[in-house]
């Protein structure tokens, strides 16, 4: 895999990787968070995948892993493309007929989502209440790729934000666009993160500056941060990124649990993807962190 070493270099692998994808045919998307995989989502993949080879549909339907979706009581889940529908808490038994209804463009009615109140039956994602009522920002994006595929990320513009920062060549504004943001801490203080990114950008020692990224979960089942590395850890690396380059940072260092094994797996997996494709970025990893 080629290193990139240009701006310019990194918009040619985008649009090599926009112009290969092949979206004519049907998907199903399978999250493989930890939450569903408590609830069975590794036996739906790889029964998914059994039953696609030995009927040889390679050709004719496509399958993506995602990390979480958010609606975790419903796993394990199967969301189907281009018709958008959502199959909950999944038996193994009912994915050949979800596969085969997705190449005939029909419905497994009997297994889409309804509401458990009303009984209404959906049959498109974005229609059932638990997602039509969010404006959903971080976690949006998880079931549109797979976390540790970077042509993925870079199929839905990832990268994109960190290009045009390197394209202005201007540390002080982007420091000043996070201040402008209103960007704040999730914590209990709330504190600007953009007078973060000042403060640590105006030190001078000569010796170099680490810039972190808290991964911790303060609070209780919150399970936040653990699912945005899970499911895109490529957007906290390209933030991260763009901190640095804000600050003058010079090393990189993200904290997270060690009982979250899936979660640094895809980090390891996406950083080691971030070298080999040229990224600046070095890691370490302590007992407790990484």
């Amino acid at each position: 895999m080629a290193r990139l070493s240009s701006i310019d270099e990194l918009e040619e692998l985008r649009s090599m990787v926009v112009g290969d994808s092949d979206d004519s045919k049907p998907r199903i998307v399978i999250c493989a968070g930890t939450a569903c995989q408590a609830s069975g989502s590794s036996d739906s993949l790889r029964v998914a995948k059994k039953y696609i080879l030995q009927n040889e549909l390679l050709d004719k339907i496509a399958l993506r892993i995602t990390g979480c979706h958010g609606f975790c009581e419903m796993g394990p889940f199967i969301l189907t493309e281009p018709q958008n529908a959502f199959y909950s808490k999944v038996e193994i038994d009912d994915i050949p007929r979800i596969i085969e209804a997705v190449l005939r463009n029909e419905y497994v009615e009997e297994l889409l989502y309804s509401d458990p109140v009303t009984g209404e039956v959906f049959h498109n994602f974005d229609d059932i209440p638990f997602f039509k009522h969010q404006e959903r920002s971080l976690l949006k994006m998880n079931q549109n790729l797979d976390p540790i595929r970077i042509y993925d990320y870079i199929r839905q513009s990832g990268y994109g934000a960190l290009q045009a920062v390197l394209s202005g060549g201007d540390r002080q504004w982007v420091v000043e666009e996070v201040k402008r943001s209103g960007l704040r801490g999730r914590g209990g203080a709330g504190f600007p993160t953009g007078m973060k990114w000042e403060l640590l950008a105006r030190q001078r020692n000569g010796k170099g500056k680490f810039l972190v990224c808290n991964a911790d979960e303060g609070d209780p089942g919150a399970y936040m941060d653990r699912s945005i590395l899970e499911g895109n850890p490529h957007s906290v690396i390209e933030g991260m990124i763009i901190g640095a380059y804000g600050t003058s940072a010079t090393q990189g260092v993200v904290y997270v649990r060690n009982e979250y094994p899936l979660a640094i797996k895809h980090l390891t997996i996406a950083l080691r993807q971030c070298h080999d494709r040229g990224v600046p970025w070095e890691h370490h990893s302590p007992q407790c962190g990484y």
